[in-house]
């Protein structure tokens, strides 16, 4: 799926509580893939669950979204978060950048990261 990924980005419409125009680039799935977690079971479901993003979003609850901690990623105007539980509890960080323009997946993380470094989300359609 990457190498497609290369020339051609896959853009989807999905809605999931909120509606998202989604875009996917080889590069996406590549900063997905280098985040790597202290488990290597984690690391070989979320490995995974990249290849295919459109399928994760259709078959996980949305959790909420929350704005861009200070000092981080400052491009961002915020993240919207999905979880999914396939052996372990999974979470999709999709980003939305501030010049606007598609959702981009970001991260998929596990249970202790989320609830350990991202706070707490806002609930609804992001503003």
């Amino acid at each position: 799926m990457a190498d497609a990924l290369k020339y051609s980005p896959l853009r989807f419409t999905i809605t999931n509580e909120i509606t998202m125009e989604v875009e996917i680039t080889k590069s996406d799935l590549k900063t997905i893939v280098s985040k790597a977690s202290r488990d290597n079971k984690f690391n070989a479901i979320k490995n995974a669950l990249t290849k295919d993003i459109p399928s994760f979003l259709k078959k996980s609850k949305y959790l909420g979204w929350r704005y861009v901690k200070d000092g981080k990623h400052e491009e961002s105007a915020y993240f919207a978060y999905f979880d999914r539980k396939i052996g372990v509890r999974t979470i999709l960080a999709m980003r939305k950048m501030k010049n606007g323009g598609p959702y981009k997946p970001y991260a998929i993380i596990d249970q202790y990261v989320f609830e350990n470094s991202i706070g707490e989300l806002q609930k609804g359609t992001p503003l």
